[in-house]
């Protein structure tokens, strides 16, 4: 049945104190972006060296004309895609990398400096570190993006449309930021949701420069983030000596991205959006799901563990955590239920991308061109 206007106003209640939360941890995202750019170096394999780093994971160092030998930490990243690159075994190199002995890391330090000082000394790769830690190992075709200006035009936008930063995310080699629109909708009886954007990108190779929609279900902040409206791949022309210092390439490219990122903000921030994905809901919670059929799906994108806590959950009397009724949109919801409750970030935010991706596409829909590289 319908909510009384003081279950309404609870809600409208609720979101704003969610979005009071979360404004600190947007605010952290725009902080940690415009305090830590990547620093860029081009080598070639033959002049990268590793050591084991006095026990304490893999270093790499290479001769700079100014600073002389510079030497700098690994991230785990980092080192998984040299395993990449060299056609290493990921799962090897991974062993080493966990194991605390030394002798991992010299081996692993041993078979890096081979690979490259022989197979891989000719090729080029962009080194891209923050504080000292190589977080990215990259082709010297990887498309630099300043993400500085990217997360300003975001969260300006977003303001401008209505919407307010509402939450944020950062890890070593990826960070997102969320805006949401401050209204309480209504798209089947008993069942309130917010609407609004999250970006998400990477300095680092972890991912593609991504913007999409999310639905927010508001008594339990249920979150799931729906298909993507705009993707800007890390792909450019082949970088240079004076490319990769060339900061008007850099702020051309940024403006670029910027300006196709500001037309996909103003499609999905309106009303005829807003309409769509009302109606993809009301589609979901008509929808029946079978939890049976609905386990077998989830074995293909989901852990053993991640798909018995969904399904439990999703089989569960629980109506307040989750929307009534056998049906795609409870579905969604059991899955954001789970994602909410994983600590590790990055798949926190797979789970939300996959809590939407079972949800119906919203038709009527236009979609922004994605920005060339330059």
């Amino acid at each position: 049945m319908l909510l009384t206007m003081e279950s309404k106003t609870a809600a409208a209640h609720k979101l704003e104190q969610l979005i009071a939360q979360g404004r600190a941890k947007a605010g952290e995202v725009i902080d940690h972006v415009m305090n830590n750019q990547p620093a860029d170096r081009l080598q070639s394999g033959a002049t990268l060296s590793f050591d084991a780093g006095d026990g304490h994971g893999v270093h790499v160092s290479f001769g700079d004309s100014e600073a002389g030998t510079i030497r700098l930490k690994l991230h785990r990243h980092a080192v998984q895609q040299m395993a990449q690159t060299t056609d290493l075994p990921i799962k090897f190199i991974d062993g080493l990398l966990t194991t605390p002995e030394t002798w991992a890391k010299e081996l692993l330090a041993h078979n890096l400096s081979t690979m490259f000082s022989n197979r891989f000394r000719k090729q080029r790769y962009l080194l891209r570190s923050v504080q000292g830690e190589v977080r990215g190992f990259l082709s010297d075709r990887y498309r630099r993006l300043d993400s500085r200006p990217i997360i300003e035009a975001f969260a300006t936008e977003v303001q401008r449309k209505g919407a307010m930063p509402y939450a944020g995310y950062v890890t070593d080699t990826k960070v997102a930021i969320q805006a949401i629109m401050p209204e309480v909708y209504e798209p089947v009886p008993g069942e309130l949701v917010a609407y609004g954007l999250s970006l998400e990108n990477s300095d680092f190779g972890n991912g593609a420069l991504s913007v999409r929609a999310y639905l927010l279900r508001i008594w339990c902040s249920n979150l799931a983030i729906t298909q993507e409206e705009m993707r800007q791949v890390h792909l450019g022309r082949r970088l240079d000596e004076s490319m990769i210092y060339s900061q008007r390439t850099y702020e051309l490219d940024a403006e670029t991205t910027v300006s196709a990122l500001r037309d996909v903000i103003g499609t999905q921030l309106n009303a005829e959006s807003l309409h769509n994905r009302m109606e993809s809901i009301r589609q979901a919670n008509a929808t029946a799901v079978d939890p049976s059929s609905a386990k077998e799906t989830l074995k293909k994108v989901l852990l053993k563990s991640e798909t018995d806590e969904v399904i439990d959950a999703y089989n569960s009397p629980d109506t307040y955590n989750l929307p009534a009724g056998n049906t795609n949109w409870r579905l969604s919801n059991a899955i954001s239920w789970v994602a909410g409750k994983t600590e590790d970030t990055e798949r926190k935010l797979e789970l939300m991308k996959i809590a939407g991706d079972v949800l119906p596409k919203p038709s009527g829909i236009a979609v922004a061109p994605t920005a060339k590289a330059a």
